[in-house]
């Protein structure tokens, strides 16, 4: 399936295949495919390269990990768990705006991310906006039905901590 050239011009020999890059091409234009997804990058290695990052950030390498989550978000612009944790790098070094983003995009990609909500939830109590905080919490709670998840039993906690910050204003 080579491409030959004829007087200086590329001649694609076989329609399908023109097709196929379109559509490739129109995907990634319409923010359906990634440059993983064109690069042909697994979805393993990407992984492997996020627990790496995820290991470095645990272990206190923050700067580290925001480099190699940086580099898997150019990557892979639709993937929660990056933008998760880009999240947390961004909490972890005060920068709380970009901290929001972060999450909001990881939450608008998985509204189910009950780790973004409970740490989202948790930015805005710190800084006061207890409505916004009452709403991350409450998703998170009640998407954990059974008592069982410890990101949802930090939100319960820190349900309690929003009554008291309430109950403290007035």
């Amino acid at each position: 399936m080579a491409t030959q050239t004829q007087h200086g011009q590329i001649v694609d020999p076989t329609p399908e295949r023109r097709r196929r890059l379109v559509r490739i091409l129109q995907d990634f234009l319409n923010n359906k495919v990634s440059i993983a997804e064109l690069k042909g990058l697994s979805r393993r290695k990407l992984f492997q390269l996020a627990e790496s990052g995820h290991v470095k950030f645990k272990y206190g390498r923050v700067a580290e990990a925001e480099k190699i989550f940086e580099a898997l978000l150019l990557l892979d612009h639709r993937n929660a768990y990056f933008h998760s944790v880009m999240a947390a790098i961004h909490q972890k070094n005060g920068r709380i705006v970009q901290a929001i983003v972060e999450y909001s995009k990881a939450l608008q990609l998985n509204p189910k991310d009950i780790v973004s909500h409970v740490n989202r939830g948790e930015i805005f109590l710190r800084n006061k906006d207890f409505r916004k905080a009452a709403e991350d919490f409450r998703s998170a709670i009640l998407m954990d039905t059974s008592g069982r998840n410890l990101w949802a039993n930090r939100a319960r906690s820190l349900v309690i901590a929003l009554k008291r910050n309430i109950e403290s204003a007035h």
